[in-house]
């Protein structure tokens, strides 16, 4: 496999550049874009992973990001200067993988990118497996080596459900045990491979209310991914 690609995108040249020369010091391969459309013209397969500013000229990195979701999975990870929760909120519900405020170390930054890119190699798509490569509880059936998941219908019909990665690799924990209660922190340290704290809940929340919305016939009224309050999660 060839050098693995990201793209990188922020109107500041600096920031841009300092990007650049760690990145690349890291053995990848780096693409810049400094707004929005030009961002767009240069995403495609190839591209592994997208570094996103929110604040830009033109089309914001939130609507960047859900242009790309129309189409592609990559991991996007938000750089901005805004560090509220709300903001980052807002971010990982229009799709986005991951957040991080600026100023930003060298050491966070690398981190960050290395633990997405592991996370998209080891789940992403493979050629199909046998019915016994798949975890099922209920009306659910979930590859255990893809994100690959299925659900049953009101008319029987089996549908697949379109889940990012890392709402794919929460659903993978949760039915490897159903009726497990799972902390957030659990989940968190889990999936996300790092220390959890207080704001990472906020984190967990927004993606279990994304998770909700793709496998719950009324997300308001869940049957399935129950909210055990006080203690965390679980798949009924």
């Amino acid at each position: 496999m060839g050098k693995q690609k990201i793209l990188t995108v922020d109107d500041n040249e600096e920031i841009r550049n300092i990007i650049r020369i760690l990145l690349e010091s890291e053995g990848y391969e780096v693409l810049e874009a400094s707004d929005g459309d030009s961002a767009l013209s240069l995403i495609d397969e190839s591209v592994d992973l997208v570094i996103l500013d929110i604040m830009m000229p033109g089309k914001s990195g939130l609507d960047v990001c859900k242009i790309i979701r129309e189409k592609y999975q990559m991991p996007i990870l938000f750089l901005t200067a805004k560090g509220t929760d709300s903001d980052k909120s807002l971010g990982l519900l229009i799709g986005g993988d991951d957040y991080l405020a600026k100023p930003f170390s060298h050491a966070e930054l690398t981190a960050r990118v290395k633990s997405l890119l592991r996370r998209y190699y080891v789940y992403k798509g493979k050629e199909a497996t046998p019915d016994d490569n798949y975890l099922t509880h209920d009306i659910f059936k979930v590859a255990k080596d893809r994100n690959e998941v299925f659900t049953t219908n009101s008319e029987g019909r089996e549908v697949q459900l379109d889940l990012s990665e890392l709402e794919y690799q929460i659903f993978k924990l949760l039915i490897e045990s159903p009726g497990r209660v799972f902390a957030a922190q659990v989940i968190y340290e889990t999936i996300w491979n790092e220390p959890y704290l207080y704001s990472s809940n906020a984190t967990i929340m927004v993606h279990i209310r994304n998770l909700r919305t793709k496998i719950e016939e009324d997300p308001s009224n869940p049957r399935h991914l129950l909210t055990v309050w006080g203690k965390g999660y679980k798949l009924q």
